[in-house]
């Protein structure tokens, strides 16, 4: 007879059940999530030429995911026309400098018609020297003082002339080297060393350290939402944990593509380690009802469930309220400590007997 009862006791299926326990329901708008960085801008090239990658990145998309500061190079583009060029100029304006420090061409014939003038007005008066030849003296004088202002003026007018191209093939120069924008994470490089690009092309993607949580819920559900309401987040990196954060913003317009409207979010206790790129579920919180039953949602095919007592299945409606992804409000239909079903329900029925198997649940949710 025991024998018969323990082959009867091994036959006998298992049930996986949890308890109804108290605690907070909560209505709240279901949603994906996706941690994205607060800024990553996209680094393009100044002018064209042949791109070498600084030394750090030279390993090319081995190099992705490497700190990077603001204002260090990335990379140059060889312009050697430009480079050329600058050289050119640059020489030009120092042999141009070393003329200026020389007298002007003229400067020496004023020099002696002033001595001339000069001697002419003392002998003019005594009558050795007719009138007209210090007029003409005093004439030449004056035209020669016109020719050293024009010399120094186109003097002058080249010098500057130089310098500017020369700042301006120095600034083309500068261009060439490829610089980040930000402090942050080099996360995208689209270029390889030696390789021909032009003005504009993309080279690479700089995303800041700084993340914000980007949210996206359906079009039928964005009408609940409001900025300032809480949220529960589960990423998928962090299994065991759930964290809290709050609706900051609403985007007006939904993804032409999946009609989902982006929702921006600031969690409120971040793992030291939140990287760009994870991705995960979350309950935004429009309502709640405390101290009442809850019930694992698992456990609820629509409005029904099986209960084990006294180790015999029973069949329950419920009356459910608020219901999320981990648990429903049940307003009717069991008690408190009931034992619940939550897999395989269309393997059981209701008279049949079963041995049970506590399934620890998450905690059920409190005022958040």
């Amino acid at each position: 007879m025991l024998l018969f009862a323990v082959a009867w006791y091994f036959f006998v299926p298992v049930a996986e059940v949890a308890k109804v326990q108290r605690g907070t329901a909560i209505s709240a708008v279901y949603g994906t999530v996706r941690i994205e960085p607060a800024f990553s801008p996209h680094v393009r090239a100044q002018n064209s030429g042949f791109i070498q990658l600084a030394e750090p990145f030279a390993a090319g998309r081995g190099a992705i995911g490497k700190d990077v500061k603001k204002g260090q190079i990335l990379a140059t583009i060889a312009d050697e026309t430009t480079a050329r060029q600058l050289k050119q100029a640059r020489a030009d304006l120092q042999a141009a400098i070393q003329r200026a420090a020389l007298p002007l061409a003229s400067s020496e014939l004023l020099k002696a018609a002033e001595d001339n003038l000069q001697r002419l007005e003392k002998v003019v008066s005594s009558g050795n020297v007719p009138a007209v030849e210090y007029e003409k003296a005093k004439s030449e004088a004056n035209r020669l003082r016109s020719t050293v202002e024009t010399e120094r003026i186109d003097r002058d007018r080249n010098l500057n002339a130089l310098e500017d191209t020369c700042k301006k093939l120095e600034a083309q120069m500068k261009s060439s080297d490829v610089r980040s924008p930000i402090d942050g994470l080099l996360t995208n490089i689209q270029t390889i060393d030696g390789e021909l690009v032009k003005d504009g092309n993309e080279l690479f993607t700089v995303a800041s350290r700084k993340n914000y949580v980007r949210g996206e819920v359906n079009e039928e559900d964005v009408g609940e939402v409001k900025p300032g309401m809480k949220a529960r987040l589960q990423l998928y990196p962090y299994r065991t944990r759930t964290f809290t954060a709050h609706v900051t913003s609403i985007q007006p317009a939904a993804d032409p593509t999946t009609q989902r409207y982006t929702i921006v979010l600031e969690m409120e206790n971040p793992p030291d380690n939140l990287m760009a790129g994870m991705t995960g579920e979350m309950n935004i919180i429009t309502g709640t009802h405390e101290n009442v039953l809850l019930v694992p949602t698992r456990a609820l095919l629509v409005d029904q469930a099986l209960i084990v007592k006294h180790g015999i299945v029973h069949a329950r409606t419920i009356k459910v309220g608020f219901r999320t992804l981990d648990f429903a409000e049940a307003i009717t239909g069991v008690t408190e400590g009931d034992h619940v079903v939550l897999s395989d329900q269309d393997k059981l029925h209701p008279g049949q007997p079963v041995r049970q198997r506590m399934v620890s649940t998450p905690r059920a949710p409190r005022e958040p």
